[in-house]
């Protein structure tokens, strides 16, 4: 519950512009608005470390849930709960994390998500039973929880201008390219030929990233927060969070259960409880108190569009990757090295030029930057999708590789940018609220993504008197060409952004 209050500072919630536009009101001055600390390449390195090795995480241990479910005897089930309980427990205390990174800083917050990543990680590795590692994986993303926020926020705090485009292009290029990255490196460790169960060598090397970050962090992270007065929306918390379990869970475990009737009646709760924490945010915000989302925050444009545009980014990008494991390795019988493989042109080719996206940024503009990006990857998709129908079962990797390369180009110039777009105008006091509330977007979104797809599959294979690789085949091409409608939505929203 709130237990301080914060008296405005100003009269009104908004104040005009000469344009006839209106302004947020001023956040508080925060220690790192006063006096901000260049974060450097090492420091920028140090804090992204944190949005790698999640990210890494989850894509290395969604290609080595087959071996896992072998190794320990696990049912389907609980095989998709070692992903989706890690998923949960990032999601749904994500803002938290932000806020509390604002508050006792957001170095700490780094450091003490880190440690704990690091150390649940370890029990992960020597996990005698099923039950032990879901328990830690949960634990685990409620760490990464922790930690991830601070990125973004400790971006927006000791950035500006030019080092700022870059950092973010960085960001972008991380975000995304980790999960390809995640996969190539799942696939290369269940190749090695190791004494024991090769899961293990997964999380192993989870743990020694961890360390290597957490001893960065000491080194290079600067300390920023924008402490403001000590309180916490444990409430508006505590609604957030069984808002994002009501959508979550259901998401995750329907279509494993058969969909029986209490996740729909879960998925039907949901948008109440979104409505109720949002009314009870607005409630904090009229009676002068701390709210864990600051209304202010949605009425920022860029930050409210870009909001929508990373739904539809991450919910068609999850869907993706899905369809992507399951087509080629349960469909197609390849390989996890070999599916891998055939993704790390793409995953060097984004990277690349998410990088080459921070410097055109300060020339051109994100608004731009995302249109063109959005019109490039409908066009590659549509492109992709046809050869990937025509080919069916004797889907080429050689040809797949090439076309994901321009994919990735267009994902590329979408992803980076929109983040840039998103927290130009964002106040450093709101940074910790802004970012969690942006990943706990793409993390829920993520998850959506999953189950349309999961529907989509499902329902092209009972529906099909074709072979089980050509449904595979037929429904990645489905969710290619939703992805390039998507992309398209995306270019449009893009326009909606100011023109600076």
């Amino acid at each position: 519950m709130t237990t301080e209050s914060t008296p405005r500072s100003t009269p009104s919630e908004t104040r005009a512009e000469s344009d006839g536009t209106t302004v947020p009101p001023q956040a508080p001055r925060s220690r790192s608005a006063a006096a901000p600390r260049t974060l450097g390449t090492a420091g920028l390195f140090t804090a992204l470390s944190a949005l790698f090795l999640s990210v890494v995480s989850f894509a290395a241990v969604g290609i080595a849930v087959p071996d896992i479910g072998a190794s320990l005897h696990a049912s389907a089930a609980e095989q998709s709960l070692v992903v989706s309980v890690y998923s949960l427990g990032f999601a749904v205390p994500m803002v938290l994390g932000g806020r509390l990174g604002d508050l006792y800083g957001r170095r700490r917050l780094f450091l003490v998500g880190m440690a704990g990543f690091t150390v649940f990680s370890l029990i992960a590795t020597a996990a005698p039973a099923m039950p032990v590692l879901i328990a830690a994986r949960a634990l685990t993303g409620v760490c990464a929880s922790a930690m991830v926020p601070q990125v973004l926020a400790t971006i927006t705090a000791s950035t500006t201008g030019r080092e700022r485009a870059r950092a973010v292009a960085l960001f972008g290029a991380t975000a995304g390219g980790a999960t390809a990255i995640g996969q190539v490196l799942g696939g290369v460790l269940l190749s090695v030929p190791l004494p024991g169960a090769p899961w293990r060598m997964v999380f192993a090397v989870s743990v020694l990233m961890g360390v290597v970050a957490f001893l960065a962090g000491l080194r290079w992270l600067p300390d920023t927060s924008s402490p403001g007065h000590r309180s916490l929306d444990l409430i508006g918390t505590a609604l957030l969070g069984a808002a994002l379990l009501a959508l979550l869970i259901p998401l995750s475990q329907g279509g494993a259960l058969g969909w029986p009737v209490w996740c729909w009646v879960l998925l039907g709760t949901a948008p109440m409880l979104f409505a109720a924490f949002w009314a009870w945010q607005h409630r904090l915000h009229r009676g002068d108190r701390v709210p864990l989302v600051p209304p202010p925050l949605l009425r920022l444009g860029s930050y409210r569009i870009g909001l929508v545009m990373a739904l539809m980014l991450q919910s068609a990008f999850g869907a993706f990757t899905f369809l992507y494991a399951l087509t080629t390795q349960t469909g197609l019988g390849w390989s996890p090295m070999h599916a891998a493989l055939v993704l790390l042109p793409y995953a060097l080719c984004f990277f690349a030029v998410s990088i080459w996206s921070g410097k055109l940024a300060p020339r051109f503009g994100f608004r731009r930057l995302l249109t063109i990006g959005g019109i490039v990857q409908a066009m590659l998709l549509a492109v992709t999708a046809t050869s990937v129908f025509i080919q069916n079962a004797e889907l080429n990797s050689w040809t797949l590789a090439a076309l994901l390369v321009g994919v990735g180009v267009g994902q590329a110039l979408m992803f980076g940018p929109l983040v840039g777009a998103m927290i130009a105008d964002v106040p450093p006091a709101f940074a910790g609220a802004a970012s969690g509330a942006l990943q706990t977007t793409q993390q829920a979104a993520m998850g959506l993504g999953v189950a349309v797809a999961g529907g989509l599959l499902g329902t092209a294979m009972a529906g099909s008197t074709a072979s089980a690789d050509q449904s595979y085949t037929t429904a990645l091409a489905i969710c290619m060409v939703v992805q390039a409608v998507l992309a398209v939505a995306f270019a449009l929203c893009a326009l909606g952004l100011p023109r600076r």
